[in-house]
This record gives C-alpha cells, sequence and structure tokens, in this order.
C-alpha cells in the first residue's frame, strides 16, 4: 500500500490543498496526518490561516485519513473531525513492521517509545525532515506542509514497498531512503 505522511499543517488552506493535490498525484491510498492540523498556523494572508477550512478539505478525504494528535490540537473537536483522530500514539502494522505513529511533542527520537514496542517511529513536530537509526528503530520525520524549518522545503513522506521518499509539495524528491 502506497502511504503518504504529513505533519505540520496549522491550518494553512493553501498548503492544505497542495497537499491534496499531490495525494491524488501519487495515488497514494492512505493520509497519515501526524498532528497539528489546524491551529497555530500563520496570519499571513498568503497563508490563508482557516482552520475550520481545513478540516472541510480534509474530512472530503475521510476515508483516507488517519491522524494523531499535536500538540496544538486542543479543540480539534470542535471542528468535527469524520477520520480516526488518536490522543498521543497509533501504533500500526505496515509491511510486517510495528510503526509508531505520533506527533513528536511526547515521544521523539530523545524520548522514544518503549523499548521493542516498534520497528519504526514517524512523528512530525521539528518541522524538518529526518531519518536517523537508534538501535532497532528507525526515527522517521515528513517535515512540515505547512511552516518548515531549518531551510527545508514544505514537505511529506510517500512510504511505498519499505521504500521512503520526501517530497516538496510541488512532488519534487528530494531525498529518499530504504528502510532495513
Amino acid at each position: 500500500m502506497k502511504r503518504m505522511i504529513a505533519s505540520d499543517l496549522h491550518g494553512s488552506l493553501v498548503y492544505c490543498r497542495k497537499l491534496l493535490e499531490l495525494l491524488q498525484k501519487e495515488n497514494a491510498q492512505e493520509l497519515i496526518l501526524l498532528g497539528d492540523l489546524v491551529f497555530s498556523g500563520s496570519y499571513d494572508p498568503l497563508y490563508e490561516f482557516n482552520p475550520q477550512g481545513v478540516m472541510d478539505l480534509l474530512n472530503a478525504h475521510a476515508g483516507q485519513v488517519l491522524a494523531v494528535e499535536g500538540n496544538c490540537d486542543w479543540g480539534i473537536q470542535q471542528l468535527s473531525p469524520q477520520f480516526p483522530f488518536y490522543r498521543k500514539y497509533r501504533l500500526e502494522t505496515w509491511e510486517g513492521r510495528e510503526v509508531f505513529l505520533t506527533h513528536g511533542h511526547r515521544y521523539s527520537p530523545r524520548n522514544p517509545p518503549p523499548m521493542g514496542m516498534a520497528r519504526v517511529m514517524l512523528s512530525g513536530h521539528t518541522h524538518r525532515p529526518d531519518f536517523r537509526q537508534m538501535g532497532d528503530l528507525v526515527c522517521v520525520n515528513p517535515g512540515s506542509v505547512s511552516l518548515p524549518r531549518g531551510g527545508s522545503p514544505h514537505s511529506c513522506l510517500v512510504w511505498e514497498d519499505g521504500l521512503l521518499r520526501w517530497l516538496t509539495l510541488e512532488g519534487q524528491e528530494f531525498h529518499r531512503e530504504r528502510l532495513p
């Protein structure tokens, strides 16, 4: 299965639209959102901060979306998400690998999940793309859809058959890694 993984939309209609266009272009079956979906964004008019508008766009794809809570997602239930939205973390099995989905403010490479719980941890929060092997755990960050840091592009990640590809929202690949 082809999955698109993204984090830190922070209520931007502009970047949410770009993400959903890329989801369609990549023909990914699932969109995994690692928190900070609708709140604490930029008020720059070019950013189009609109929490309810972002939720409406995501709800239109509810059958494809799974999300975990971020540190800026307080009150998100008032916007009526129509897709699975998990608090703290979600444990999944993909391609025979236990995958720990989290935002990154509770669990991160600095504070990983309990040993042996997962082989891969996907987290956002830092707004920077990352890949690192920490013993038996691979820690992966897709970067930020809307507010990238450290000179990184607006980005997301595509996971398919153990291959991870970091893409700009325009669809340009800028990094790839194969899971062990």
